[in-house]
């Protein structure tokens, strides 16, 4: 992986079996990453064995009717309690205000806010955030490009092109569970989801006949790695 280029990935309910084969293929290539993280399990634990490649965030649902509370202060205790040595986040499905921002501040030791997605963008750079007379800060890093972007993007391209001909920093956000289905158009996971809601226990018997051939998010996260 290039000097200038960084994996995040958010692990959305994932079964162990798919964060294990992306932590898998990581660890074997020795790639750092960030995981943001939604719920407690086994595989979540083993990615802990391994400090010196990664590192956990946490990935808080504020949307309505979310598993992880009804309110911003229950969802950011209940994230915190999954992963105390966090000091990272990226909300699920990018939910954010002032109102958030502050609370996250004002309740928790989050340093580092990666909710901010702009695509395919040269020139990424950090914006701090204050909120309070304490002037606590809250430093925003953007990204650059998102499995699920590309797979709705009008000129899809899983050969990399569309972030590996950026000049500047280049932040990959990958989800396990698109990397396992190689998914190259958004279609598969939703057939997926509407056939097993619960994606989180999910076999992988019952995943097998969804896993896509040819190039897709997989090919992707074998050429940043």
């Amino acid at each position: 992986m290039q000097s200038n280029s960084y994996i995040t990935l958010d692990i959305d309910w994932a079964p162990d079996f798919v964060i294990d084969y992306v932590a898998d293929l990581f660890i074997a290539n020795k790639v750092k990453a960030t995981w943001f993280v939604t719920h407690k399990s086994q595989a979540v634990d083993k990615l802990r064995d391994y400090p010196d490649l990664f590192e956990l965030g946490i990935h808080p649902n504020f949307l309505p009717n979310s598993s992880h509370g009804n309110t911003v202060d229950e969802v950011l205790d209940f994230c915190m309690n999954l992963v105390p040595e966090a000091v990272s986040m990226r909300t699920h499905a990018l939910v954010q205000s002032t109102l958030i921002l502050s609370r996250v501040l004002q309740r928790t030791p989050i340093k580092y806010d990666v909710s901010l997605f702009l695509a395919y963008h040269p020139v990424l750079q950090s914006v701090d955030f204050f909120w309070g007379a304490n002037h606590k800060l809250l430093k925003r890093l953007p990204y650059n490009w998102e499995d699920d972007f590309e797979m709705e993007h009008p000129q899809v391209d899983w050969t990399g092109k569309n972030i590996l001909n950026i000049e500047g920093v280049k932040v990959y956000d990958f989800h396990p569970i698109h990397v396992y289905l190689n998914c190259s158009k958004f279609e598969t996971y939703l057939k997926l989801k509407e056939n097993y809601p619960n994606i989180n226990s999910v076999s992988r018997e019952q995943i097998t006949s969804y896993v896509e051939n040819g190039n897709g998010t997989f090919v992707i996260s074998k050429i940043t790695v």
